[in-house]
């Protein structure tokens, strides 16, 4: 599973101690450790249904140090148009760089650290997490939602409202004979 040694079982590293050939994981991550939050980090993932699939690698480049991965969470959402609670299935890649003391101007790094350059996998983990939350979640494609009349979940059953809008102001037009012969 890990090629290296992790520091912890919380997933923080000091990478000045990265080892040479650097660590590489394909786990599995419990929601109870993706959400223990240290003082920094993201706040904590609410919902998370099963574990967090995380395949990843930190690797030394001269003087940057890479993390890459790929990550894979089920979170319980509600659904914006029908209101339903549903399993949102979300993954993303990452790509980040860190590197110890300071920049030049022409340098672009996401993370500069001071030495000795620690770094919490599981806060980056929960970070990139919270990248990728949407606001405007469906439960499936052609969610019908609900109806803006009676509020029924259109997706399990039909409308019971009758729409009576004789007095709405734009009634009078259904009176128009609109055909093709004018």
């Amino acid at each position: 599973m890990f090629h290296g040694d992790i520091v912890s079982h919380r997933w923080e590293l000091t990478l000045q101690n990265l080892p040479e050939e650097g660590y590489f994981w394909d786990t599995l991550i419990s929601p109870r450790e993706i959400n223990e939050v240290s003082a920094t980090a993201a706040e904590p993932v609410e919902g998370l249904v099963e574990d967090v699939v995380w395949q990843g690698s930190l690797v030394r480049k001269g003087q940057v140090f890479r993390l890459t991965g790929q990550w894979q969470a089920c979170i319980r959402r509600t659904c914006c148009r029908c209101l339903r609670s549903f399993d949102w299935h979300v993954a993303g890649d990452l790509e980040r760089d860190f590197q110890l003391g300071v920049t030049g101007p022409d340098e672009c790094m996401d993370d500069v650290l001071d030495p000795p350059g620690h770094i919490s996998l599981v806060d980056i983990l929960r970070e990139e997490i919270w990248l990728s939350w949407r606001s405007d979640v469906i439960c499936r494609e052609d969610c019908a939602g609900l109806c803006s009349g009676c509020g029924v979940n259109l997706n399990a059953s039909s409308c019971r409202c009758k729409k009576v809008d004789d007095d709405h102001p734009f009634a009078v037009l259904r009176q128009l004979d609109l055909g093709k012969d004018h």
